[in-house]
Formats: C-alpha cells, sequence, structure tokens
C-alpha cells in the first residue's frame, strides 16, 4: 500500500522509477557481454559469478535510502564486470564522437565508405622525456618499404614540443625535444617505437620510420581543397577508438599566433575541434583522399595537401623542407568583411591582395620602405589572393637544396603604399632557411 504519510518518499518513487528501469538494461548488456563469453571453449577461465540480483519495483523500498543503497550496490556490480571482462563492441560501445546525425544524413553512405577507406592509416603516437608522459596525438602512414618492413609515419611535431611559444609563434620560442621517446600504437592492439627522421618548426611536421614488418595502407591525395567542401577530421584516442569530426573546408585569415599556411575546418559541433587526439591526423574528403593534416587550434586549423605534399616532396628529396622568410606577415584583402573591402577599392581601386601586418625590424622589407598597411598585390608578376596561396609559391621557389645557411633568394615583388599611395616593383632578397621564420 501506498504510504501517503511521507509526501517525499511517494514523488521520488514515481520519479525514479525510469531511471531504475534505465539501470537495469545497463546491467543486462553488461552481464550479457560477459555471459556470452564464458560460453566459448578455450577462452580464458571465467571469474567468480556474480549474483543476477532481481528486478525490484522501487515502490516496493520502505524507505529512499534503502533504494540508494540498493542501487549503489546494483552499479558496483557492473563496474565489476566491466573490470573483469572486455566489453564486446558488439553488445556495447560508446563513440567518442556522432556521425549518424540528422544534420548529417545526406553524407552517412559516402561518409562512411569515405571514413572506412581512410581509418585503416590512421595511428596513434604517444611521447614522453625522461619517463615522463608528454603527448599523444595522432597520424598516419605515407610510405611502406616492402623489402626492409620500415613504415613512414607523418604527424605533428607538437607531439615532441616541449615549450609553447610565448605569445606569437612568430616571436619563436617554442622548444622541442628531437630525442623524446615516442611510441607508435598500431591497430591490431601492439606498439612499435617510433624513430624520428626530420622534423620542421615552421609547419610543425615530423616524420617517423616504424618497424612493422608487414605491409601498411597508404593514403591517396586529393590537391584541391575548396571552399565550403564536406571534409572528415579523423583521430584515435588512447583507447584507438576513431574520433570523426564533419566540417566544411574554409578560408580565413590567421590570427596573430598562427602561420598563414592553414585552412580551416567550420564545424557545427565545436565543442569536437582542437581535441588532442585528432592533432596530427588526417582530414579527408568524402572519397577517403586525404586533403590535409590537422593541426590543433581553437579555429580547427589543417595544413592543406597541396602544401603538405610539396613539403613531402622537399623533404624526401633533399631531406629538409626549406622556405624563404620575407620578413612580413600578412592579412588577404578577399577575406576581409565586405565593407571594408568596399572602402579600400573606394580609397585604391584595389580589391585583391595581401596587406602587410608587421614588418620585421631590420629586415631587407623595412629597408625597401614596406610598411604596415601597405599592399602587396603580386609576387613574381603573379597576383595572390590568400597566404596559402602566399605559401604554396614561396615553396615553389625551393626547388634545390639549400645547405649554405646564408642562402637567398630574390623575389619582385609588386607593393602599393597607401600613405604615398604611389605603385612601384621591388626585389625583395628573402634568406632560406627550414626554420621556423621570425618576424617582430
Amino acid at each position: 500500500m501506498e504510504d501517503r504519510s511521507n509526501p517525499r518518499k511517494r514523488r521520488t518513487m514515481e520519479s525514479i522509477r525510469r531511471e531504475h528501469e534505465d539501470e537495469h538494461k545497463e546491467r543486462n548488456l553488461a552481464m550479457a557481454n560477459s555471459d556470452e563469453d564464458e560460453e566459448v571453449v578455450g577462452s580464458s577461465p571465467p571469474s567468480s559469478p556474480l549474483h543476477k540480483m532481481p528486478l525490484r519495483d522501487p515502490a516496493s523500498f520502505a524507505t529512499f535510502d534503502q533504494y540508494v543503497e540498493w542501487v549503489r550496490m546494483l552499479k558496483e556490480e557492473m563496474s565489476e564486470r566491466s573490470r573483469v571482462r572486455p566489453q564486446l563492441p558488439t553488445v556495447y560501445f560508446t563513440p567518442q564522437t556522432k556521425f549518424n546525425t540528422p544534420q548529417l544524413f545526406p553524407l552517412r553512405e559516402s561518409g562512411t565508405k569515405a571514413v572506412r577507406s581512410a581509418s585503416k592509416f590512421v595511428v596513434g603516437l604517444s611521447s614522453s622525456l625522461e619517463g615522463e608522459p608528454l603527448k599523444r596525438c595522432s597520424g598516419f602512414w605515407i610510405d611502406w618499404d616492402e623489402e626492409s618492413g620500415i613504415g613512414t609515419l607523418l604527424t605533428t611535431a607538437h607531439l615532441i614540443r616541449t615549450k609553447e611559444p610565448d605569445n606569437s609563434v612568430w616571436l619563436g620560442g617554442q622548444e622541442y625535444a628531437p630525442h623524446a621517446n615516442v611510441i607508435v600504437h598500431l591497430l591490431d592492439g601492439k606498439t612499435a617505437d617510433g624513430q624520428l627522421l626530420y622534423h620542421q618548426p615552421h609547419y610543425d611536421l615530423a616524420f617517423f620510420e616504424v618497424a612493422v614488418h608487414q605491409r601498411v595502407p597508404v593514403p591517396c591525395f586529393n590537391e584541391e581543397v575548396k571552399f565550403a567542401q564536406d571534409v572528415l577530421q579523423l583521430g584515435r584516442d588512447k583507447s584507438l577508438d576513431l574520433r570523426i569530426t564533419h566540417g566544411r573546408a574554409a578560408y580565413s585569415n590567421p590570427s596573430q599566433d598562427e602561420r598563414y599556411h592553414y585552412m580551416y575546418l567550420h564545424s557545427e559541433d565545436d565543442e569536437q575541434i582542437g581535441n588532442e587526439y585528432d592533432n596530427g591526423g588526417p582530414v579527408i574528403d568524402l572519397d577517403g583522399k586525404v586533403v590535409g593534416l590537422f593541426n590543433t587550434s581553437s579555429r580547427g586549423s589543417f595544413i592543406p595537401s597541396y602544401i603538405l605534399l610539396k613539403c613531402c616532396n622537399s623533404w624526401k628529396k633533399y631531406g629538409a623542407i626549406f622556405r624563404p622568410h620575407l620578413g612580413l606577415t600578412f592579412e588577404a584583402i578577399k577575406l576581409l568583411e565586405p565593407g571594408q573591402v568596399d572602402k579600400i577599392w573606394r580609397m585604391y581601386d584595389i580589391e585583391d591582395g595581401l596587406i602587410v601586418q608587421e614588418v620585421s625590424e631590420g629586415s631587407r622589407a623595412q629597408k625597401l620602405g614596406i610598411r604596415q598597411g601597405d599592399i602587396i598585390e603580386c609576387f613574381n608578376g603573379k597576383c595572390i589572393s590568400t597566404t596559402v596561396e602566399l605559401e604554396n609559391m614561396l615553396l615553389g621557389i625551393c626547388t634545390r637544396p639549400f645547405g649554405d645557411p646564408n642562402a637567398k633568394v630574390h623575389i619582385s615583388v609588386g607593393v602599393f603604399h597607401v600613405r604615398k599611395q604611389l605603385r612601384r616593383n621591388v626585389v625583395l632578397t628573402a634568406y632560406v632557411s627550414e626554420h621556423g621564420e621570425i618576424v617582430g
């Protein structure tokens, strides 16, 4: 009979009935997970049996405290089952990210196919220094040598970074530990040592060789990354479970603390952007081809494939990745607010090009009279509309090894000086280096 003298109990029992049923369903899943395993011939010896507590009506408890104690015992039993029996993914699995959402129904078939194809070349990596954990990230195979049984992995150099830049990457300060211990977490649950072959601090890329002695899948690349294109970012968490984040590729002017070779992943699920496990993982298109490498930032920055491939080819040919240092930073006119673009056009009759943001003190650019706010309309006679296009052009200049630390290249620059409203061509001499450029 219902105890009407205790209104607290009456209200509580009615409200927790559904909670109790959900708990019971979860417990049954855990039971099924372990009991089925015990029936397999040749499996490991079963653990001591745990009692199956009968389903009880919440209203059958004399007090609310008794009900709470019963639920606590039930949870302990479920926890013990989970501890001694590995959960079967066919019975219970909680994805790290959600792909099968109503918003992504139009991409479900093609996206799933792309993910299944690309996930096979995505692995996890972890680093440590003097026995202390350093970083955890993802990476992907880019080469395999059948004769030696050696695979080559590409990932982010954040994996071995020990010090972040103080304020802006353009001011330097970041430090790396090339001798850090790196473990590659293979998809079969085994691990292998990763030997650092090369890391490039400007692009934050790192190449590792791994002895796996079995063929590893390598990706195909798509060099055409279009604005607003549907893309998927892949990574693996510490359990090697796959992380999938959908978004659209976009160009954007870099912030003060970003290099200007990035595109950006704009996702409706902002909480998934910038997860450490995704760092170094691939960004793929709906055909499963790699269109970039993700480098963790709150804005979802990734290195597009056409920059990535130039970096890989340079490393393979010359053992290093060189780029000219201009001593300048920029933002693109075409990526500004339309109202600002309109005003620039009305005042200077210019609606494309790069606006100078910073000029390095004592640089060749400063000596040529280039100042903040000036507009660079072309490089080597070619109009450049975004900083990513500029980076692609700069990498294209470095088509030979530069062993001399004082190596230079000469670049023709079309500049419009806004203060004098003067247009002229100058030759900018730039030092070539594989180190991170410092502008300040």
